[in-house]
């Protein structure tokens, strides 16, 4: 191919890449007890927590961490006081994803790292213990449609004599109600974890990452697993806009009577409800004409689906409600009768809900969609484009 051809085309990657971070403009970075605002090296700005809580002490971490939002915290020794962020996001159709994050660094100097509570809209979300890390922060990340009642409010609750809890960051995006379609909008739903299978982490907008800040964490590769090249249709737009970054990678399994076994690690042991999204997506060598690849999906021994996957096509299946019991969530995927090609996955993403507390007579809020989410859909097609370009390269 002509070289020449390449320099619009990467002029264009760059104009794109520059309008794409114009969506951060509606994301909502907190850096918890820092006292100045900033940019980060994502061009992500982060301001002070000042303007939404009035509890609390900002406090320095003396052992300092890459991520600057990590080296300051915002702790909370008062437990009679409302330890509350009150969030700018008010309107009843939309979903915003919250993700708090926390670094102990020995702050206080009494080598005690606490464990406390975290609610999300008087909704006990989950339970922050940050004994169980030696270093590096832990974050706790929530789905959540507002119920129209003025801020959504994050609270630090101390559930223990004596403990100190703390913030060390937040992070709120509003997202389309639509993402996520079977998520009822009168719960919260908290994210076990978010795997990319085949490739690296993904997070961050731009022309191949993603658009709504979620983490993609990079996924272990199973024994009789090997990674492969995938590619969904340029112009297609999957369930829930995963990068195409995402998809452009997958595991497959190395013999087609062999399953793909993946166990994810629950954060709680009593029975709860859990909510799964399985992405699949077809290798980019084109299968012989006779081939076929139909895999069963079993959640902890039980079947619960079955997809049939396309050339140049993403399969999005979501699996809800499932009860399950910790302490592991077990998902096979196992080729079917009449499949000729092995199990395939290119992504996976595991949440809780979490159920409303006693005496919370929250109800669903009327079904529409705020318009700011069809430019994911515009950069998700134009990253499309730009990957398929390089494969014809």
């Amino acid at each position: 191919m002509d070289k020449n051809f390449w320099v619009p085309v990467l002029l264009l990657v760059f104009h794109l890449f520059t309008a794409s971070s114009q969506i951060t403009t509606e994301w909502l970075n907190i850096d918890c007890g820092n006292n100045a605002p900033r940019w980060d090296k994502n061009l992500l700005q982060w301001v002070t927590d000042d303007a939404y809580t009035q509890a609390g002490i900002n406090k320095q971490v003396p052992q300092k961490q890459k991520l600057e939002e990590m080296n300051t915290l915002r702790s909370f020794p008062n437990k009679a006081q409302q330890n509350c962020y009150a969030l700018p996001f008010s309107e009843q159709t939309q979903r915003v994803l919250v993700r708090t994050g926390f670094y102990y660094g020995n702050y206080d100097g009494l080598s005690k790292p606490p464990s406390f509570d975290i609610h999300i809209n008087g909704r006990n979300w989950s339970t922050v213990n940050t004994s169980t890390v030696v270093e590096g922060p832990i974050y706790h990340e929530a789905m959540y449609v507002n119920q129209g009642g003025g801020s959504l409010n994050v609270c630090i609750v101390q559930d223990e004599s004596g403990v100190v809890p703390f913030i060390s960051s937040i992070e709120a995006v509003p997202i389309l109600v639509t993402l996520y379609p079977e998520m009822e909008t009168n719960y919260a739903y908290n994210l076990v974890s978010r795997i990319n299978y085949g490739g690296g982490e993904v997070r961050f907008p731009g022309i191949l990452g993603e658009e709504y800040n979620r983490v993609w964490t990079s996924g272990t590769i199973p024994p009789n697993c090997t990674e492969v090249a995938t590619l969904p249709a340029p112009l297609s737009f999957p369930e829930n806009d995963p990068p195409i970054s995402v998809l452009s990678d997958s595991i497959e399994s190395m013999n087609p009577a062999d399953p793909i076994t993946l166990s994810i690690d629950l954060p709680q042991t009593t029975p709860q409800s859990a909510y799964l999204v399985l992405y699949f997506t077809e290798t980019v060598t084109l299968p012989k004409p006779n081939d076929s690849r139909i895999i069963q999906i079993y959640i902890n021994g039980q079947m619960k689906s079955t997809v049939t996957s396309e050339y140049n096509k993403c399969k999005v299946i979501t699996v809800y409600p499932v009860t399950v019991v910790g302490p592991t969530i077990n998902v096979t995927l196992a080729s079917a009768n009449g499949s000729t090609l092995p199990p395939i996955i290119s992504a996976m993403e595991v949440f809780t809900r979490i159920e409303a507390n006693k005496g919370d007579k929250s109800s669903s809020p009327p079904s529409s969609t705020p318009s700011h989410g069809t430019q994911g859909h515009f950069f998700y097609a134009i990253s499309c484009i730009c990957l398929l370009l390089l494969f014809i390269a």
